[in-house]
């Protein structure tokens, strides 16, 4: 049974040093002559669609962009962002998040994994950002920015091109999400997904941990053996035998819980599947 496993760019494989923040405030100021003023925390985890549409409001006094407005914003931003990438590379602000390469390079050896990006960036402009590190030739199918405003649908087109391409079905409990925000979290939850978080990318903290992943991280190369016993291409040391690595009612369960103190609150985060199951209908 194939395994189809998603990566978010920005924070995920790569920390292409605000690139694209800098592309989409020239994009804005070019087109319509004014500077938006926005924290990153806004856009970040987002789809490119959602960004423009958000940054558009915010210059517009809460105005949706018209399509007309939106191709604009788009063919703008794809101009401007090759010399964003390498004003990143040149001032030594383009890194590859710890341990990624060797990690893709051990996932692609196995035959039963489908390596995808699922990323909120439009396609061109992820082959844009991913261009100097080296990692394209890992990803043979993927889910962009452009198949629409939120990250679920991003997703779920990144599951059915691998179908696709692959000839195969593909089940939600066999689709693994990685990303660095509580927006990757949510989507995936959404879907159906499993769902693993960095947490020393761009999201925020307390949403993070609010957001419940079954796994998070620091990066691939002190949590490298975490990430395997999570997509359970190697056993467990401890002997826990579960699709994931932390997961309520396991042994693990309880060493993660004594060790960070999560409350009972959280508990139920982890045991929900969609967060339209919560009375709030919201993670914060």
């Amino acid at each position: 049974m194939k395994k189809l496993v998603l990566f978010d760019l920005d924070g995920t494989l790569v920390d292409a040093g605000g690139c694209g923040r800098r592309a989409l405030v020239r994009a804005i100021e070019e087109l319509y002559h004014t500077t938006p003023k926005f924290e990153h925390a806004l856009i970040s985890g987002r789809t490119d669609l959602d960004n423009f549409s958000i940054v558009y409001g915010l210059i517009k006094k809460g105005k949706k962009p018209s399509a007309v407005e939106m191709k604009k914003m788009k063919a703008k931003y794809l101009e401007i962002l090759p010399q964003e990438v390498r004003a990143s590379v040149k001032a030594k602000k383009y890194k590859l998040i710890p341990g990624i390469k060797k990690f893709l390079e051990f996932l692609s050896k196995d035959k039963d994994i489908i390596l995808g990006l699922g990323t909120g960036n439009l396609e061109e402009g992820a082959k844009l950002k991913l261009e100097p590190s080296g990692l394209s030739a890992y990803f043979t199918v993927g889910g962009y920015g452009e198949d629409g405003h939120t990250r679920e649908e991003m997703l779920q087109a990144a599951v059915k091109r691998a179908e696709k391409k692959y000839k195969t079905k593909i089940l939600p409990e066999n689709v693994f999400v990685i990303g660095d925000t509580h927006r990757d979290i949510v989507a995936a939850k959404n879907c159906g997904f499993h769902n693993a978080v960095l947490t020393t990318g761009f999201g925020e903290a307390q949403k993070i941990q609010r957001a419940a992943a079954e796994l998070e991280a620091r990066d691939f190369t002190k949590d490298f053996a975490l990430f395997c016993v999570w997509l359970c291409v190697k056993a467990d040391p401890k002997g826990v035998k579960r699709g994931s690595y932390i997961m309520p009612a396991t042994a693990i369960e309880h060493v993660f819980f004594s060790r960070t103190g999560i409350d009972e609150d959280r508990l139920k985060m982890l045991r929900i599947k969609k967060y339209e199951d919560l009375e709030s209908g919201t993670i914060m």
